[in-house]
This record gives structure tokens, C-alpha cells and sequence, in this order.
């Protein structure tokens, strides 16, 4: 039995909350004779008392590693756990960690495709595969895991991955960190402990101390290596994401000819700049997993045609003038369509601009007729939101479903 196990069965555990990081993580509990207890709270104060009465603690993604009651509990000398910490403790095989801002989804799932390809056997886990317990006990050591990890994941990690890939990074979930550079930091732990034996697959658009960290041997990716792969991901950064894939497959002695394959026929996930429907002449296209200010720019260089943007959401902390300086540089969009609660900061970052804006109705059926008013033959219409969705939608997977039916029922 391992260590870790052993450890949880002897000591009092608490987990906080039952959702769903924690639905598969208690039926492991379960099948291996590990007492917990759920604990909710109504306020830091209350949290931060309860916790006092236990010897571990797991974390959910959404509390703040530093957080008044995690900072409290570790002063206290109660280790704070998290699903992610667990799994890298038990997990027998080898795992490729994939971090970054966005693409994260993208470049974990082609990894997992072009290995499968190439006859090895792969899980995948994150947002885009299914959560890492389900298929614990399933692991060989001679799989590979790959897993997607999120900076609320990678804040308080004490291993690394035998291969990290590192995506570009830019400023997101400042909500949740309470700056940029807690944020960037959360995502260097990826790195923080790797061994000599180890790799770690890089944007060349990270800060220079990245290549530093771990003892890791660092190879930086090269998009321009990969412009010349058909494919039917769209838009420039998913070079990126094709780039940090090849590198990775090509450590474990995936063959090209294969790696080109499988981008040749790897479908976008849903969500991710996927071209819908046509509709009298006008292209729509659904990003709506776009949750920050990059995948917004890159959605707009993405197309040569006319764009009508519908852009907003939830105020995040995010900056908007890189967005408001793009689109008034830039006559390709044509009119903008500005949602949600964090409309106001992007009409102030947008003032100078030329083209038509309208304010969003609050319905999508509505807003896409709004869409329509703008729109002619030949234009694009994008929904790429670039920030989070909970003042009208329940997560970004209900912002895109609720989109894709609005339009196929157009």
C-alpha cells in the first residue's frame, strides 16, 4: 500500500466541499479506508475555526491557496492537500503536465491523440479528459498520463511532472490570485521540482528566469516549425499549441510522420474557435471557452473576413486596453457587440473606435440577432467573450452549449 495512503487512513482528514474536484476523490477515500469528513462554511472565520480540528486538509481549486484560513491552518502545522497534490503522490506512471494561459486544452488532448497513434497507452485528465481518479487504479507503469493543470492546481504542488509544457502565459483569474506575478508563480511550480532526467517544453515568450527552474532539460518550441502541417485548427496560436505537441511526442520517440497525421486530422474541441454554421453568407463562429484577452486578439487575427466581435462577460480584474488598441488598429472588425458586466471597461478601452457598437442584449438569441442587424455576406461573426461567464452563464461549458444551440436554431 502506498505511503501516502497509509498516512490519510492514520490521520483526520476534511475536505472542503463536495464538488466536482471532490466527487471521485471521496469514492477513492472510500474504496481505500480513508475517514473524511465535508466540511462548508458560510465565512473565512468560520473556515478557518473548523479547520483547526484536523491533521489534513484538502483543498478545492476555487479556495485561494492563500487564502486567510489555508495561511492560518499551515501556521498551524495541518498539511494542506489538494486532488492534483494526491494523484502526482499515487500515480505509477509517467506524467507530461501541460500549463499555460490558454491552449492548454488543445495541446493536452493532441498530445494524448498523437501518442494513442503512435500504440501507446494514454489518460488524459483535466477540463478536457476525465477527472484523474476515475482511472486511478487503472494506471499501468507503463502508461503515459497527461494532465491538463490549472495555476489553482499548480500553487501549492510539490512534484513535477516528468514532462512539463509550458504555454505562453498572460495576465488571468485575477480574481482569484492577487496579482500577476502570484499567478505566473503558481504556474513556474510546474517546473520547481523536476529532476536531471526530466524534460520541460517551453514558449520561447516566457520569462527568461522559467528556464532556470528544476533541473529539467529545457527545450524551447518553435512555431515556425510547424507552419507547413495541414490542419484544421485555425488561427496562428494554435501553432503554438501544434509546436509544444510535436516536442513533446518527439521526446517519446513519436515518429513524425505521425505527429503530421494526427494534426491533419485532429478536429478543434468544442468551443475553441469552431467555425458552426453559414448563414446567408455569414460565417459564425463559437469561442465562447475564451475566458481571458489573448484567445480575443488571436480570434480576431485569425480570419481575413469582415468580423462583427461579441465580446464580455464577468469582470474579472482584467486589462482591456491591448484589446480596445487591436480593434482600433485594426478596421477588420467591423462592429463590436458588448456583453455583460464588464461592458463598461471595454467601451471605455474602445473609445476612438469607428465602427458600430451596440450593447448586448441580455438573452443569446437576441444578441445574435443583434449580430445579424450588423453583419453582410462575407463577414464573420465571433463569439469570443475573453473573460469568465458567471453573470450569465454557469461556466464557460453552458456559455458555449447555450450558443451553439441559439445558432442551430437560427
Amino acid at each position: 500500500m502506498n505511503q501516502q495512503v497509509k498516512l490519510l487512513q492514520n490521520n483526520k482528514v476534511a475536505v472542503l466541499g463536495l464538488g466536482v474536484n471532490h466527487r471521485n476523490l471521496v469514492t477513492y477515500f472510500d474504496r481505500n479506508g480513508i475517514s473524511y469528513e465535508v466540511l462548508e462554511w458560510t465565512s473565512p472565520k468560520e473556515l478557518t475555526q473548523k479547520l483547526s480540528a484536523y491533521d489534513v486538509v484538502f483543498r478545492s481549486p476555487g479556495l485561494p491557496f492563500e487564502s486567510e484560513a489555508i495561511q492560518t491552518a499551515l501556521k498551524k502545522g495541518i498539511e494542506i492537500y489538494s486532488q492534483t497534490k494526491l494523484f502526482f503522490d499515487l500515480c505509477p506512471a509517467p506524467i507530461i503536465g501541460v500549463t499555460g494561459t490558454k491552449g492548454k486544452g488543445t495541446t493536452s488532448t493532441l498530445i494524448a491523440r498523437i501518442l494513442e497513434a503512435s500504440g501507446k497507452k494514454v489518460w488524459l485528465a483535466g477540463n478536457v479528459g476525465k477527472d484523474p481518479f476515475e482511472f486511478l487504479d487503472q494506471i499501468k507503469p507503463s502508461d503515459l498520463v497527461v494532465l491538463e493543470l490549472s495555476s489553482f492546481q499548480l500553487q501549492d504542488l510539490h512534484k513535477s511532472p516528468k514532462f512539463a509544457v509550458v504555454l505562453e502565459i498572460s495576465p488571468d483569474h485575477l480574481n482569484h490570485h492577487k496579482d500577476f506575478d502570484e499567478y505566473i508563480e503558481a504556474k513556474s511550480n510546474i517546473l520547481k521540482y523536476q529532476k536531471p532526467e526530466d524534460f520541460a517544453v517551453l514558449s520561447p515568450r516566457l520569462p527568461d528566469w522559467f528556464s532556470k527552474l528544476g533541473e529539467g532539460k529545457k527545450i524551447f518550441f518553435d512555431p515556425r516549425t510547424v507552419e507547413g502541417y495541414e490542419r484544421k485548427l485555425l488561427g496562428k496560436h494554435n501553432l503554438d499549441n501544434i509546436s509544444a505537441a510535436a516536442v513533446t511526442c518527439s521526446l517519446l520517440d513519436v515518429s513524425e510522420e505521425i505527429i503530421k497525421k494526427t494534426v491533419r486530422t485532429f478536429d478543434p474541441l468544442p468551443h475553441r474557435l469552431n467555425m458552426i454554421k453559414e448563414i446567408n453568407g455569414v460565417k459564425i463562429v463559437d469561442d465562447a471557452f475564451s475566458t481571458n484577452i489573448p484567445p480575443v486578439l488571436a480570434a480576431i487575427d485569425a480570419f481575413d473576413e469582415p468580423e462583427v466581435l461579441i465580446v464580455g462577460g464577468f469582470d474579472k480584474g482584467l486589462d482591456w486596453t491591448p484589446l480596445g488598441e487591436k480593434i482600433k488598429k485594426n478596421d477588420q472588425v467591423k462592429a463590436l457587440i458588448v456583453i455583460g458586466q464588464v461592458a463598461p471597461k471595454i467601451l471605455d478601452a474602445v473609445k476612438g473606435y469607428q465602427g458600430k457598437i451596440l450593447k448586448g442584449e441580455n438573452v443569446l438569441w437576441e444578441i445574435l440577432m443583434q449580430a445579424f442587424s450588423l453583419a453582410t455576406a462575407g463577414d464573420v461573426v465571433i463569439f469570443s467573450p475573453g473573460t469568465s461567464s458567471f453573470d450569465m452563464f454557469k461556466n464557460e461549458f453552458d456559455r458555449g452549449e447555450q450558443f451553439v444551440n441559439a445558432v442551430n436554431n437560427l
